[in-house]
């Protein structure tokens, strides 16, 4: 059985040679620009310490705001108001401070 020949027109042939050419320029293109158009990003190595140092700090001024809110519910005393329910008749409660 002998090969088959495939015979293009003109304007397949047209299509094709420009997309080799444009492949190959994309080629030329990326083989030329190895080095890298854009800069090298620069790592930051973690300060660690710095870091947990932070946290402790963030950790006592809570604690410090606790100890505010703990300390006003000890010195004030809190009232509580009973009201019925509508709906049901139960009751419930809504604290009210002084």
């Amino acid at each position: 059985m002998p090969p088959r020949i495939h015979i293009l027109d003109r304007s397949t042939r047209i299509i094709l040679t420009a997309l080799v050419l444009l492949l190959a320029l994309v080629a030329v293109e990326l083989w030329g620009e190895r080095g890298g158009v854009l800069p090298a990003a620069m790592a930051q190595i973690p300060d660690s310490g710095l870091q947990r140092n932070q946290l402790l700090e963030e950790a006592r001024r809570t604690n410090a705001l606790l100890e505010q809110i703990l300390r006003h519910l000890e010195s004030k005393p809190i009232r509580v108001r009973l009201q019925t329910d509508e709906r049901g008749g139960k009751s419930a409660s809504s604290p009210s401070a002084r």
